[in-house]
């Protein structure tokens, strides 16, 4: 005996679905409804400039935009000085929103597929960071020489704790505990929470720089611009400092590179280097920093002549092995 009462419709079911109305929005309304629906992602500020009225797809109808003109709109941002990562991290969060809209919303017109799949990734090119213990103390110096403390308590933060830079600029008063030394991060790039910790010199200073208790002061940004909404932008005085110390291409995110390979040299587990700096996956730790220390490379290197040098010597001793800097030569002793 069936288990149902009444016969299934097939018939009535196949003929609602062939009413099926697409919901017709703009990309910009479609992004603002994913970030809506998946706060945690925050994929609407990544895709501000797509979604730019004028000078980008904001009012163009979501299920209208070609692949083509994606491609082309992303090689031109490649073109005027984007990071290919950069450009490809913007095509996969817009992936991300047309994914949601097809198969969690069932908003897009029936066999609609997104142009995002046919966008041609860039190549993303290793970048070697060549950043020593003196470069990190020469940018903690020259950020203390500066007029600005709140710079100066952001580069500190950020060395001491290896944040990503919105992990900073998006935390407010009330987040950070200066008597403990720490910083809670609701939610990082990952979905999930974690908490930076600090020097005392730095706390010092971030306790000198604390407005007062008034109404609302700890809901204040630490890095509040001028409207005291939004974050301060320090492109500009980032790139004041490093000029001054010779290192223009020294960027912020390459503190971050630093304090990883920093962990590593110095014998901390994986694990606890992942949880340090917010990985949910041990092997993104060894996957995107393990190999960009190129000193940590090249002193590993040179410890392992040195031990070839040392059995070499003890199995033949009329043969030596002399090191150099990126080169090995082997000389007979005579």
């Amino acid at each position: 005996m069936s288990k149902f009462k009444h016969p299934i419709d097939l018939k009535a079911a196949a003929d609602a679905a062939s009413f099926f109305v697409p919901v017709d929005v703009t990309l910009a309304e479609l992004v603002q409804a994913h970030s809506l629906a998946k706060p945690r992602l925050e994929l609407e500020l990544r895709l501000r400039k797509w979604c730019d009225p004028v000078h980008g797809f904001g009012h163009e109808s979501a299920w209208s935009i070609s692949s083509e003109r994606l491609q082309k709109a992303a090689e031109a941002l490649v073109e005027s000085g984007y990071a290919t990562s950069t450009v490809n991290r913007d095509i996969g969060a817009l992936g991300q929103v047309y994914r949601w809209a097809v198969v969690n919303r069932r908003m897009a017109p029936r066999g609609f597929v997104s142009p995002t799949l046919a966008v041609k990734r860039f190549e993303e090119k290793i970048r070697y960071v060549a950043s020593s213990e003196q470069d990190i103390l020469s940018l903690r110096l020259a950020a203390k020489m500066g007029r600005d403390r709140l710079f100066t308590l952001f580069v500190w933060m950020l060395v001491d704790s290896g944040a990503r830079k919105s992990e900073l600029l998006q935390r407010t008063w009330q987040d950070l505990d200066i008597a403990g030394g720490k910083l809670i991060v609701p939610r990082t790039k990952n979905g999930d929470s974690r908490t930076l910790f600090f020097t005392p010199e730095t706390m010092a200073l971030a306790k000198r720089l604390k407005p007062g208790l008034t109404a609302g002061s700890g809901d204040r940004l630490i890095f509040a611009g001028k409207n005291g909404i939004t974050p301060i932008c320090y492109r500009k005085k980032w790139s004041s400092m490093t000029g001054m110390l010779r290192r223009p291409d020294l960027r912020v995110h390459d503190i971050r590179h630093w304090v990883a390979a920093s962990l590593l040299r110095n014998g901390v587990g994986v694990g606890v280097a992942s949880q340090i700096l917010g990985h949910r996956d041990q092997t993104m730790l060894l996957r995107r920093y393990g190999h960009l220390d190129h000193m940590s490379l090249l002193e590993a290197q040179q410890a392992r002549w040195k031990s070839v040098s040392a059995s070499t010597a003890q199995l033949n001793p009329t043969w030596s092995l002399s090191t150099g800097l990126g080169e090995c030569h082997i000389h007979q002793i005579r």
